[in-house]
């Protein structure tokens, strides 16, 4: 049985704004569906894009994400960008996923891989500016040729953007444009190496759609094509993700009526209020209380009292049809041109977009609606 409250997953939407931002960039196009496709759901976002042939392969943090793909029989390149790969290398390779190298230490952890297995590829990322992963830049070369001799073939360099989602494009002394020059010395210091570079990345969501300069061969999108982040003026991404419930109950109560714990909220008169079964439990953050709307009908109404575990209360005495099974709807669009975005949803509980699709909870079921061209 579906509970009343689910979360529905536009494929359709997500494999256009794929498509968008391989239009935008005009470079190949790895979406990221790590942490389960950000909470989108990573097995059927992949075979939906791998099917409508809108990307050219897939990014995932762990080497159990990329097993799951290919279990999936999910085929084109993933690249496994770590740094929980200790362990997993054996299982990596033979699932022909492609490594990240970010430390020396991984060097000497694939090397037992390639005595078993021979040579294999992997991409070198380098450390520009983020301060996490990746190898120091005055040793890229250096590692580059231990690789070599442990019998592992950089075809890849890579680096991540650290304020990309905040830098300004025409800021010549952004850090997004040091690390841009920090990675092009990379390049050079890999090159005279030996190694045989075939595809250079850098491009996060927010640097693919804004700086032309971090595009170089391909782009890892991940809050991109869920239709969320920062995209340039004039476009039109598609937000993939709905967050629905229906009214379990409509209660009348009398004016200076308390509902929900502490009793923060009084009816500031006679209100008709709709019980929603949908809380903190499923994605929808005790910290939104007082903030957070809900679209019944297509019309917004406010949620009162505390958001509780299970619960939520959306006051609806201005809509007195307003009935039992109506749709409410927490996230997206909700019909009559009302929206409620991945961003709102986000600043009600003073989270990031991130969070908020991540967030969602295992226990809310996915629906997938749209029939990707």
């Amino acid at each position: 049985m579906i509970r009343r409250t689910r979360v529905e997953v536009d494929l359709a939407a997500i494999v256009a704004n794929a498509r968008a931002v391989r239009a935008l960039t005009g470079a190949q196009v790895y979406a990221v569906v790590k942490a389960d496709g950000y909470g989108h759901g990573a097995i059927v976002v992949a075979q939906a894009l791998s099917r409508a042939r809108a990307v050219a392969g897939f990014a995932v943090s762990l080497v159990e994400e990329g097993v799951a793909l290919r279990d999936a029989d999910v085929t084109a390149p993933v690249l496994v960008m770590g740094p929980s790969q200790h362990g997993g290398e054996d299982e990596m390779v033979a699932a022909k996923l492609t490594p990240v190298i970010a430390s020396a230490e991984e060097i000497d952890d694939l090397a037992g891989v390639v005595r078993q297995r021979g040579v294999i590829e992997a991409h070198l990322k380098v450390d520009t500016g983020m301060g996490r992963l990746g190898v120091p830049l005055p040793r890229a070369g250096e590692l580059t040729q231990g690789a070599a001799r442990a019998g592992i073939r950089i075809v890849g360099l890579m680096t991540h953007l650290a304020c990309a989602d905040g830098d300004d494009p025409a800021e010549p002394d952004s850090m997004t444009r040091l690390q841009l020059q920090r990675f092009a010395e990379a390049e050079r210091a890999v090159i005279a190496a030996g190694a045989p570079l075939r595809v250079r990345h850098a491009a996060n969501s927010s640097a693919a759609l804004l700086f032309p300069d971090a595009r170089f061969d391909l782009v890892r999108t991940g809050i991109a094509i869920y239709g969320n982040g920062r995209w340039p003026a004039g476009a039109a991404p598609i937000q993939a993700m709905r967050l629905v419930t229906e009214v379990a109950q409509v209660r009348t109560i009398d004016e200076g009526s308390s509902v929900g714990y502490g009793a923060v909220w009084r009816a500031p008169r006679r209100s008709r209020v709709a019980v929603l079964p949908v809380g903190y439990a499923d994605g929808l953050p005790r910290r939104a209380s007082g903030r957070a709307e809900a679209a019944i009908r297509g019309r917004r109404v406010p949620l009162v009292g505390l958001i509780s575990m299970d619960i939520a209360i959306a006051d609806v005495t201005d809509m007195p049809e307003v009935t039992v099974g109506d749709a409410a709807v927490l996230l997206g669009r909700a019909g009559d041109g009302t929206s409620i975005s991945v961003a709102e949803y986000a600043a009600w509980a003073e989270l990031s977009e991130y969070e908020v699709t991540c967030g969602m909870s295992k226990r809310v079921p996915r629906t997938y609606v749209g029939d990707p061209p």
